[in-house]
């Protein structure tokens, strides 16, 4: 279950980035074209994904995310 979801799109309209907010607070994103996806903690900017690394934009973006 989610409690919210966002898309990140790029200059053209395309979506890079889909943000889901679920029910323990932490954040899934899942990376466009590919679908890998990364689960982080928005309250403390932590990626809990071993071995991704998350821009510090997308991480602003999963802190900013509200049911």
């Amino acid at each position: 279950m989610e409690l919210a979801r966002a898309l990140v799109l790029d200059c053209q309209g395309r979506t890079t980035h889909t943000l889901v907010l679920e029910v323990d607070g932490t954040v899934t994103i899942r990376f466009h074209p590919g679908g890998a996806e990364a689960r982080v903690d928005p309250r403390t900017r932590t990626v809990l994904t071993p071995s991704v690394t998350v821009p510090a934009g997308l991480l602003d973006e999963a802190a900013a995310l509200r049911p």
